[in-house]
């Protein structure tokens, strides 16, 4: 019996890639009282794509909590702090489309103080404590922390057909580590997209050349002489220094943000179909998005004609 499958979505992520798509240049879509929807359907159409990829029996979307409050930032106000303001068409369009999805019956989550990747976190957690499969859909490698046998990471690129399905095997031999290294990896690299400088002379590929002969960067630093070695003297003392003293460490410090949260409430049944085809339909017509109303429908609406989604009675002997 087919395990369930739960999409977990980096609703923030999808809708930039929508947004620069088609709420920008002349071609910019709006509707009839001028008002911009282009990032609202691009995400609806990548969302039917990737729904239609995965057929999961639940969708979550996770966003970056909308307060100026961020757990993050007050650790470190650096923490992202290069990043220009967001445009104001953008961020109405945002509010627009949890407006939106909401409406259509969907799992939104945007956690105070957090980000969506601590939704993915915490929602891929949540699926797999359950015995699901689950699917995280983002153009942040920092998911890639999340992949596990039961965890698969779509790597979105540009367009649905060139997103790249992370698993456990497949990071191996991209990057020579396994899931559970990479916020370590990540941390010694560092992560300019962030504003997070790593440790001096350690890029991604001595990164993953120590977490090859050791299994956490603490084993390595407490092999002094050969954490040298591996790194070479001076970088490999570069990183022994940074570590000596926890308060001021890089590594400490990027460990510590790089660090997905996987214990925020995340509600499975709650991504469950909910709405009929009708009810669909008549939300994306009145946001004038006629054009997206059957392959939304396909991706979202409750189908009578399919069997009922497993229970606890359904759970074979030994669980899923």
């Amino acid at each position: 019996m087919r395990r369930p499958t739960a999409l977990v979505l980096d609703g923030n992520s999808l809708a930039h890639r929508a947004f620069h798509a088609y709420s920008t240049g002349p071609d910019a879509l709006a509707t009839s009282e001028g008002r911009p929807i282009g990032a609202v359907y691009g995400f609806l159409a990548l969302l039917a794509g990737i729904c239609d990829r995965v057929a999961p029996d639940s969708v979550i979307v996770g966003f970056d909590c909308r307060s100026a409050v961020s757990v993050r930032r007050a650790r470190f106000p650096d923490y992202k702090a290069q990043r220009p303001d967001k445009d104001p068409a953008l961020t109405q369009q945002l509010e627009d489309l949890v407006c939106l999805l909401d409406r259509l019956g969907m799992a939104v989550v945007c956690p105070d103080g957090w980000e969506a990747d601590d939704v993915l976190g915490s929602g891929a957690a949540a699926g797999e404590a359950a015995g699901w499969d689950v699917v995280v859909a983002t153009s942040d490698r920092d998911a890639y922390a999340l992949v596990s046998p039961r965890t698969t990471v779509l790597r979105l690129g540009s367009g649905l057909d060139h997103a790249a399905e992370v698993t456990p095997s497949t990071l191996a031999r991209s990057l020579g580590i396994r899931p559970e290294q990479y916020t370590d990896y990540a941390a010694l690299r560092g992560d300019s997209s962030d504003n997070l400088p790593g440790i001096p002379g350690i890029g991604a590929k001595r990164a993953a050349l120590l977490l090859r002969e050791y299994p956490t960067v603490d084993d390595a630093v407490a092999d002094p002489i050969g954490c040298r070695s591996v790194l070479g003297r001076a970088q490999g003392q570069a990183l022994l220094d940074d570590v000596a003293d926890p308060a001021t460490s890089v590594f400490r410090r990027n460990v510590e943000l790089m660090t997905i949260r996987r214990d925020l409430p995340v509600d499975l049944e709650a991504g469950r179909p909910s709405l009929t085809p009708d009810q669909i339909e008549r939300h994306l017509l009145a946001w004038e998005l006629p054009t997206l109303v059957r392959r939304v429908q396909i991706a979202l609406a409750v189908r009578p004609d399919l069997p009922p989604p497993p229970g606890d009675d359904d759970v074979p002997p030994g669980g899923w």
